[in-house]
C-alpha cells in the first residue's frame, strides 16, 4: 500500500478496502495474460495459430510409431499405459438392466452376460476385454476405430 491507500484507509476504510480489491483484481487480469506480451523473454517463440489436429496431421503417423515403439521399449510408458487402462476400464464396464419387473432385469442381465462372453469375433476375449483393448489402442495410438457387426448365429461364427 502506498501513502495515498493508507490515508483513505485512515479515513475511509469501506473505501480502501474497495480500493485494494480492485487493484488485486486489476493485478491478477494483467497477470492472466502475461503470456501474450512481447519481451525479451519470449523472443524467439514461433507460434503458430492453426489447431491440433492441422499441427501433428503431416507427422500422425511419425508419432504413432514413435509412441508403440516407446511403450514396448519403455517400461515405465508401458506401465502408464497399463495405470490408464486399469483406472479407466478395470475388469470391465458392466451394463445392468433396470427394469421394474425384476425377472425381466434379471432376463435381461443374463442375455448381456452371454453376449459379453463371446462378443469377440476372433474369440480371444470378452466385453471387458474388448473395452481395455479400446483404451490401450487409443492410449497408445492416439486413434481407435471400433466396428460392431451383426451376425446370424446360423453363420456358426464365434459371435
Amino acid at each position: 500500500m502506498n501513502w495515498l491507500d493508507r490515508t483513505i484507509g485512515a479515513v475511509a476504510p469501506a473505501v480502501a478496502l474497495r480500493r485494494l480489491r480492485q487493484r488485486q483484481a486489476l493485478q491478477l487480469m494483467q497477470r492472466a495474460y502475461e503470456g501474450a506480451k512481447a519481451g525479451r523473454r519470449t523472443d524467439g517463440w514461433v507460434t503458430a495459430g492453426t489447431g491440433a489436429n492441422a499441427e501433428i496431421a503431416p507427422a500422425s503417423a511419425r508419432l504413432r510409431d514413435r509412441s508403440r515403439d516407446l511403450v514396448r521399449n519403455n517400461p515405465y510408458a508401458a506401465k502408464a499405459v497399463n495405470a490408464l487402462v486399469s483406472n479407466l476400464v478395470g475388469s470391465g464396464i458392466v451394463p445392468r438392466a433396470r427394469a421394474k419387473r425384476t425377472a425381466a432385469a434379471k432376463a435381461a442381465d443374463q442375455l448381456w452376460l452371454q453376449f459379453a462372453a463371446s462378443c469377440d469375433a476372433e474369440g480371444l476375449t470378452d466385453f471387458g476385454g474388448l473395452q481395455a483393448l479400446i483404451v490401450r489402442s487409443l492410449v497408445e495410438s492416439g486413434e481407435v476405430l471400433v466396428r460392431f457387426r451383426e451376425r446370424r448365429f446360423e453363420a456358426g461364427l464365434a459371435v
